[in-house]
């Protein structure tokens, strides 16, 4: 009898357990749902992001940048896995339909698929990437166009001492932005910085990665910010729609936009969009990101589009009145 007393009580004991910790459960269960709702709880597992070079850099691999930066989240988020794949736009638009969607992608102006695959950014705004009034993409950094010279004020700069760099994806655009008329020579991004350093022309057009070709060669020039228009974003999007990945990408682009990571895009050559990261020591690029571009164009231009505004620029630099007309109404 006594011993089926003492199993009776450790069958009441257990019993009693049991309830004390469903009711736990139950209580806790609101709290645990609501933080999922909210997205709190953080993804692990790989992130796949695609680096497209769609222009001239400044110097160094973008794809390696952001595997650094990949590094420095990595380690603040303990079982996420950031795998950058470096890719052109072709073999990243074949990828895409083929039905392999990477999880954010980083690409410039002319990477048409992206607005395809690109979602909403909560909580940013940036109105050259816009699809249906909303934000599809923002720039993690960008370049610039510049006039260069070795002894020249820039006050006489015609289309007889001047070339255009094809360094940039839209130099025309910037250069009819800069209310410089003529038949202007267009030439390699190497012929043209080999060209004003021989002296065949006095002045050129060209980027940010000719700062740092002229740095490299120890020649003295001179450099002039162009802020009437610019094309070179380095656009990052979220492309997943998983809710637990897309928070996961967005913390990620914080980190890429933090003062932490921004801090180090000297290292590549780029300016930042939000804030001064260079100094004195590089007095190009100083006042580059100084000249905040006055004019761009959308995100998501088709190929076509591209070639119908480089043809409309041309035409406007040397007076035509619907070439410019036409490219006016891409301009944003």
């Amino acid at each position: 009898m006594n011993r089926f007393c003492r199993k009776l009580k450790v069958l009441l004991l257990y019993s009693v357990l049991a309830v004390v910790i469903a009711v736990g459960c139950f209580a806790a269960y609101p709290a645990l749902t609501s933080r999922a709702e909210h997205g709190s709880a953080g993804y692990s597992g790989i992130l796949r992001v695609w680096q497209i070079d769609s222009f001239e850099g400044g110097r160094g691999s973008r794809a390696s940048f952001l595997n650094r930066a990949a590094r420095i989240f990595e380690e603040k988020n303990e079982g996420t896995l950031i795998l950058v794949t470096a890719h052109s736009v072709q073999s990243a638009a074949n990828a895409v339909a083929e039905g392999n969607i990477p999880d954010m992608v980083s690409y410039g102006v002319g990477a048409e698929f992206a607005g395809d695959i690109a979602l909403p950014l909560d909580g940013y705004d940036f109105s050259y990437a816009q699809v249906g009034g909303k934000t599809h993409a923002y720039p993690w950094c960008r370049g610039g166009y510049f006039l260069f010279t070795a002894e020249g004020d820039f006050s006489d700069v015609s289309a007889e001492n001047t070339v255009i760099s094809q360094g940039g994806s839209l130099p025309e655009i910037a250069a009819y932005c800069a209310g410089m008329t003529g038949d202007f020579e267009f030439e390699s991004s190497v012929s043209a910085y080999v060209s004003l350093i021989n002296g065949k022309y006095e002045y050129m057009l060209g980027t940010q990665r000719d700062v740092y070709r002229f740095t490299t060669r120890q020649f003295s020039f001179r450099a002039k910010p162009l802020e009437g228009f610019s094309d070179l974003w380095q656009y990052i999007s979220v492309c997943t729609d998983d809710a637990k990945k897309y928070n996961t990408c967005l913390a990620f682009l914080d980190c890429l936009l933090s003062d932490e990571v921004q801090g180090m895009l000297p290292q590549i050559g780029m300016m930042s969009e939000e804030r001064s990261v260079y100094d004195s020591s590089v007095p190009a690029m100083q006042d580059g990101e100084a000249a905040h571009p006055l004019r761009s164009v959308n995100a998501f231009l088709s190929a076509s589009s591209l070639e119908d505004l480089r043809a409309s620029a041309r035409l406007a630099l040397n007076g035509d009145k619907i070439g410019a007309k036409n490219l006016e109404n891409y301009l944003l």
